[in-house]
């Protein structure tokens, strides 16, 4: 929970560094739990007060200071709650069902009745004198007691000031209340700060990587860099990632907490220090996440499966020809992942559906890829697309601020300084972003709303495609895949597509002309088969239909003859049938195809 940072108790103190710190007031020992026992026990006497005569002041004078007890209420306010009254708690049930039978079943209800009588009896404006009369007779038309005052309740009930103080959970002991102030009082310091900074120096690779997606799964901008002879890892605030404290703010306060827990969880407990950075009345201030700190706050360590949760695997690796893909059961994530944006979200669900279809010319994406290091920083991509030996990372610009955007830019220029291999990188940012990143040798791709995943692989092709390369190479398989066709009979597509890598049916089909010949032909959509699969073929299905009177058989009957003969799980009988000039294709209705001659 958040308190009102102006009613949050905190004092100002010189840190170790010499610079400003801020130390909010938290509450322990046996003082601090006596004081919160007076305190519940204020509360409770005032349960069943209406708003009206709830005085918060009681609280503020039980804990000697009014931000204390302002904080405390909140506290206390997450067990107790002012909630309004209903008719049924002033009226029996028989008169309950009276009102609403005339449609006046609400307090709102009520008051429109008695708005329409002072206007249609007194012109609008009731004298003082003869209100009570005027309650009276209503509440008789109404089938209730002519009681006014009971009149002039009702119509009041859902009013603020009605609202009656109720406990709505399990009373909360004074170590409950404790623990809720404290919480909230460091969760209050973290929402406002403008980042929040861990010395990770001696954490093991892997963990640093793990709580940075961690947090960027949760929706928070984090950046790991070179600090000293180590790394730090910083979560920047809501003025970098245009939120609020109360939304983003809260947010950035649990995951800051949460990698804490995570780092606590970590069987070697590796000594990590925290420090969130704030401005205060203009002027900067630190606050320390000390082990003192986290001890007050009472929180277990993060279970381990929590750092991992959505976790996505890498998936398997499918070419365009055509055929959907089936996925691995070990190879299917375990639940869907999470994102820290909308952009990554989308993206990667048109993906998966493309990939489903067979059509993302045979690139993999990894979710999680390693960073990339350059002097003095850190780069982790969003996403890496991975094909054969080459992988290529994805960095996509959201909306950033503009000092985000500034420490994004200079860290893609060390990048670019570096001249390696393995730093192929292309970027997806804003079209009215492009401007703010010049000069990087990058490959950019502009967008609107959403990253389209078909401008993504067309510039994969395009760049890093080596399609030269790979038609060198598919040039000298070409024997291999005649030989084996001679030998077994038949090579399914899929494999020749795998052998030859081509990734597009249209890279496939101009490389099938080379396999042409030699006791071999390539029949798209079937694969590589020998001349004399081929006439086996033939002569199979040229025998039905011969013993067949019409010499016509369904469809289905040919291509399942067609797929034993190939010993394949199924075969494209229509591309089969374009071989043979004198066999065609005759469909009579909607619900009926044939094969003839």
């Amino acid at each position: 929970m958040l308190f009102s940072l102006a009613n949050l108790k905190k004092r100002s103190v010189r840190d170790p560094d010499g610079e400003q710190a801020v130390v909010p007031k938290l509450l322990h020992g046996r003082a601090a739990l006596k004081l919160l026992d007076q305190a519940i026990s204020v509360f409770d006497s005032q349960v069943g007060r209406p708003r009206s005569e709830y005085d918060g002041r009681d609280l503020e004078a039980v804990m000697g200071d009014y931000r204390l007890g302002r904080c405390v209420e909140a506290c206390l306010l997450t067990r107790y709650s002012f909630v309004q009254p209903k008719l049924s708690g002033s009226l029996s049930p028989e008169h309950v069902a009276a009102l609403v039978e005339k449609g006046l079943g609400e307090p709102s209800a009520l008051r429109f009745a008695l708005w329409d009588a002072a206007n249609s009896g007194y012109g609008g404006f009731i004298p003082p004198e003869e209100r009570p009369q005027l309650l009276s007779r209503l509440a008789v038309d109404w089938g209730l007691p002519g009681d006014p005052a009971l009149v002039d309740s009702l119509l009041t009930l859902d009013s603020e000031g009605a609202a009656t103080l109720t406990l709505t959970g399990e009373r909360p002991t004074p170590r409950d209340v404790m623990r809720l102030y404290n919480r909230g009082a460091v969760q209050t310091l973290l929402a406002h700060s403008t980042h929040v900074r861990f010395d990770a120096s001696s954490l093991p690779g892997a963990a640093l990587k793990r709580l940075y997606f961690l947090a960027k799964r949760r929706g928070v901008l984090v950046e790991i860099e070179e600090a000293g002879a180590g790394y730090s890892l910083t979560l920047y605030g809501p003025e970098q990632a245009f939120g609020t404290a109360e939304k983003y703010g809260r947010r950035l306060a649990e995951i800051s907490l949460s990698l804490l827990r995570s780092i606590m969880s970590l069987p070697e407990q590796p000594e990590v220090a925290g420090t969130a950075h704030l401005i205060l009345h203009d002027r900067p201030y630190r606050f320390h996440l000390t082990g003192e700190v986290l001890d007050r706050l009472e929180y277990a360590p993060e279970p381990e499966h929590g750092a991992k949760a959505g976790r996505v695997a890498e998936t398997t690796a499918t070419y365009s020809v055509g055929s959907a893909i089936e996925e691995e059961e070990e190879d299917a994530p375990a639940e869907e992942p999470g994102f820290d944006s909308l952009l990554e979200a989308r993206m990667y669900k048109e993906f998966r559906s493309l990939q489903k279809g067979g059509y993302t010319h045979g690139w993999l994406l990894q979710r999680e890829p390693d960073p990339l290091l350059a002097p003095g920083i850190v780069l982790i991509p969003d996403f890496a697309f991975v094909r054969g030996g080459t992988r290529v990372f994805m960095e996509i610009a959201g909306f950033w601020s503009p000092s985000y955007r500034e420490r994004k830019l200079s860290k893609l220029r060390s990048l670019a300084d570096m001249q390696r291999d393995d730093t192929a990188l292309i970027l997806a940012m804003p079209h009215d972003a492009v401007h703010a990143f010049p000069g990087l040798p990058f490959p950019i791709i502009p967008y609107k709303n959403s990253v389209r995943v078909t401008d993504v692989l067309a510039l994969l092709d395009s760049h890093y495609g080596q399609r030269e390369e790979r038609i060198e190479a598919a040039q000298s398989q070409t024997s291999n895949l005649q030989k084996e066709a001679r030998e077994r009979g038949f090579v399914p597509e899929q494999k020749v597509a795998e052998t030859m890598q081509a990734y597009t049916r249209s890279e496939l089909l101009a490389l099938a002309r080379t396999m042409e010949g030699d006791g071999c032909r390539y029949v798209a959509g079937i694969g590589l088969l020998s001349e004399a699969t081929l006439e086996k073929l033939y002569n199979t299905i040229k025998q039905t239909l011969d013993e067949h009177p019409a010499h016509r058989i369904p469809l289905e009957e040919a291509a399942s003859l067609a797929a034993a003969t190939l010993a394949a799980p199924s075969a494209d009988i229509e591309a089969l049938a374009q071989l043979w000039p004198e066999w065609r294709i005759e469909r009579p209705s909607l619900f009926e195809a044939y094969l003839t001659r």
